[in-house]
């Protein structure tokens, strides 16, 4: 019966898209688990206890709080799951992502790339913030990078990445890249620089994190740090089933009621980051930019092409195609010495600087993204 499944609150922002993706989640996981969900939103004028506690006097059997931040309090007789940051004056299981794993692997990315002017966005008094700032300082100083750290208020919106991006652009000083706290503030940020000349990746790298619906956006294609969402609503869920059934073994990473669960971010590499500008001229000038090719046919206007004086800055030394049989045929009409049957084989090759991709778009897009990721300069030809 619907009317016996116990009801659990769900405190959450309604202005945060990753937020309300989550609230998504939680309803398929809480169907699963035999829980009814009753929503509650805080907003500038209704505080989260005020909203938690609306919920407890509904009859909610428990609250899981989306977000929540230093200084919240929750003195309410039920238990209390928080979705986000740890908070050491809350009496709650925590589950959340590991926001300094996430930040590192965003800064490290840039450094893998080339970048050592990496400037940082903040995310304010917002929930994870803190940890995020913490992963990119601690990512810069491992790097040797300590004295080239940059940081700019912001607060999670789009208006905060504008402003951001207007006092850089102000200051006439610009970094090569910027990571901010949340793609909000990236997709802000990104408009105030494009319409101001500054090209995205070409001129400046950009990345976020979230990984929301908007960041793949095909005038946007965000690089950015995943969160697992599905994975923490059902975390979530799993941890109040901790506090109100002895039967039943939840999956709060060992660590039981009043514990905490940390979940695995994911890089998500697209078309926002790419070597610095000028990269391609240092390498050349300093004798080791060497270039590798991707394709699966090489016709007479793809020769001519890459004879082009300037088109590239070096000779192809190395071919991959789809096949052994392809790159053979390939190498050997462009009298190169090696040759790969996997794209991955020349991507993953560490004395190949950049590569040319003549592959079809669906394809060019999907390999361009590749090699980035390994810190190779990429150059796009028709296939």
């Amino acid at each position: 019966m619907i009317g016996e499944q116990p009801i659990v609150g769900v405190i959450f922002g309604a202005s945060s898209p990753f937020e309300a993706d989550l609230v998504d989640e939680l309803y398929a996981a809480a169907d699963d688990a035999g829980y009814r969900l009753s929503l509650g939103v805080h907003t500038p004028r209704r505080s989260r206890e005020r909203a938690v506690a609306d919920l407890v006097g509904q009859g909610c059997a428990a609250i899981i709080v989306v977000g929540a931040e230093h200084g919240d309090r929750f003195d309410i007789p039920v238990p209390v799951v928080i979705i986000g940051e740890r908070l050491p004056n809350l009496t709650a299981v925590t589950v959340g992502t590991d926001e300094w794993r996430g930040a590192q692997l965003a800064v490290q990315h840039l450094i893998d790339l080339g970048h050592t002017s990496i400037a940082h966005v903040e995310g304010g008094d917002h929930p994870c913030a803190s940890e995020r700032l913490r992963g990119y300082l601690g990512a810069m100083a491992a790097a040797g990078l300590r004295d080239e750290c940059r940081t700019l208020v912001g607060d999670y919106t789009e208006e905060a990445g504008a402003l951001a991006a207007e006092r850089l652009l102000a200051e006439g000083d610009l970094p090569s890249a910027v990571f901010l706290a949340n793609d909000r503030m990236a997709v802000g940020f990104i408009d105030v620089v494009r319409h101001s000349g500054v090209r995205v990746p070409e001129d400046m790298s950009v990345i976020g994190y979230d990984d929301g619906p908007h960041a793949v956006l095909g005038h946007l294609n965000l690089t950015t740090i995943r969160q697992d969402v599905a994975g923490l609503a059902r975390a979530a869920i799993d941890a109040v089933a901790s506090t109100g059934d002895a039967d039943r073994v939840a999956d709060t990473g060992g660590c039981g009621f009043y514990g905490a669960r940390a979940l695995d971010p994911a890089l998500m590499v697209r078309a926002t980051t790419a070597p610095p500008a000028g990269w391609e001229a240092a390498a050349s000038a300093a004798g080791r930019l060497r270039w590798g090719l991707l394709a699966d046919t090489c016709d007479d206007a793809l020769v001519h092409e890459l004879g082009t004086p300037g088109r590239i800055s070096g000779p192809i030394e190395v071919v991959a195609s789809a096949s052994t049989a392809v790159a053979w045929e390939i190498a050997d009409r462009l009298g190169i010495m090696v040759s790969y049957g996997l794209y991955e084989d020349l991507i993953d090759d560490p004395d190949i600087d950049a590569i040319v991709i003549a592959l079809p778009a669906d394809q060019q897009e999907v390999w361009t993204i590749k090699a980035r990721e390994a810190g190779k300069l990429v150059e796009c030809m028709d296939a």
